[in-house]
């Protein structure tokens, strides 16, 4: 009874399955185990794993499989990772894991098992008791299988609950920098335009005008500042706290209402009255349609207050793509 007992143990803490060779380290020989599986109480999950049978099933069992039958050491990676830490657009249509190269291990059964040149163990943890790449490798993992613009979008997602990611990903980058892997340009690059005290956009229009902007050679505005004068009045998009410019990125969803617009206007003139030179309101609709319109909106707006030495209450002019 103590081996069973001791398998049972160890299959509380692993979603009710546990590796052959554990159960071999805890004693089981192979007529034991023979014995456990012509039983009733254990099944193969694959040919080096066994399940107690009736225990319940889910994707974190399937992890915890393939992450044993992969081998010691194997943790989950890439898109699966990527999937357990809930990263946006990330499903669990692929089962896959990272062990070192240079660690033995046949095939797995279970799932795609990546061998990369280094693994160091602090760029492995866990969660929900499942080994895993840390978030910032993963993001490494998988910056080679995505589109640019998606990579940045996930990326400031995960900056913007986290900004002490922008370190991890600073550090993972040193460690990997010369090996040649995939998506290591890619990451590189996104963070030499993230620098220190980089603020990531709140929402996927936000990033989206950002990019217009940058692709139109136009310097990053700062994003979501906390304004006001004596009294706070808000969180804006955006600013250009050099003209003393506001920009305000309005979705369909929170700004197309009577009352959206009342409180819009309230909130525009408290900034004017505090002192900012003018508050540009961009439409959704000229984000995604007429980014010209958007680009030119800034644009213009700089060449406008270039030069003003002292706030004014200036409200914009009614411009296509904008608000007032």
């Amino acid at each position: 009874m103590e081996l069973d007992d001791a398998l049972r143990a160890l299959a509380a803490t692993q979603y009710s399955v546990v590796a052959r060779r554990q159960a071999r380290a805890l004693g089981a020989t192979p007529s034991a185990m023979r014995n456990r599986l012509n039983g009733p109480d254990w099944e193969f999950a694959t040919p080096r794993v066994l399940r107690l049978v009736g225990a319940p099933r889910g994707i974190r069992q399937e992890l915890m499989i393939a992450v044993l039958d992969a081998g010691p050491g194997a943790a989950v990676s890439h898109r699966a990772a990527a999937a357990l830490w809930r990263l946006p657009g990330f499903g669990f249509d692929a089962m896959e894991v990272s062990l070192r190269r240079g660690v033995s291990g046949a095939a797995s059964h279970a799932a795609i098992v990546h061998r990369p040149s280094l693994l160091p163990p602090s760029h492995v943890t866990e969660r929900h008791g499942i080994p895993v790449t840390t978030l910032s490798r993963t993001l490494f993992d998988v910056a080679g299988g995505l589109r640019p613009g998606r990579l940045e979008r996930v990326v400031d997602t995960v900056v913007a609950k986290s900004p002490a990611t922008l370190l991890a990903l600073r550090t993972v980058l040193a460690e990997l920098g010369a090996s040649g892997r995939p998506g290591v340009a890619a990451m590189r690059a996104l963070l030499s335009e993230r620098p220190d005290g980089y603020v990531a956009t709140a929402s996927g229009l936000e990033a989206r005008f950002a990019r217009i902007l940058a692709d139109a050679g136009e310097p990053p505005l700062s994003r979501q500042v906390d304004l006001g004068g004596h009294d706070w009045i808000g969180r804006v998009d955006f600013v250009d706290r050099a003209r003393r410019i506001v920009v305000e990125v309005d979705s369909d969803v929170h700004h197309t209402s009577p009352l959206d617009r009342v409180h819009d206007r309230r909130r525009d003139d408290a900034l004017l009255a505090a002192g900012w030179h003018q508050v540009i309101r961009v439409t959704e609709d000229a984000i995604w349609r007429r980014p010209d319109v958007a680009v030119s909106l800034v644009r213009d707006a700089r060449r406008r207050h270039s030069a003003v030495p002292a706030p004014g209450i200036d409200r914009l002019r009614s411009i296509p793509g904008a608000r007032t």
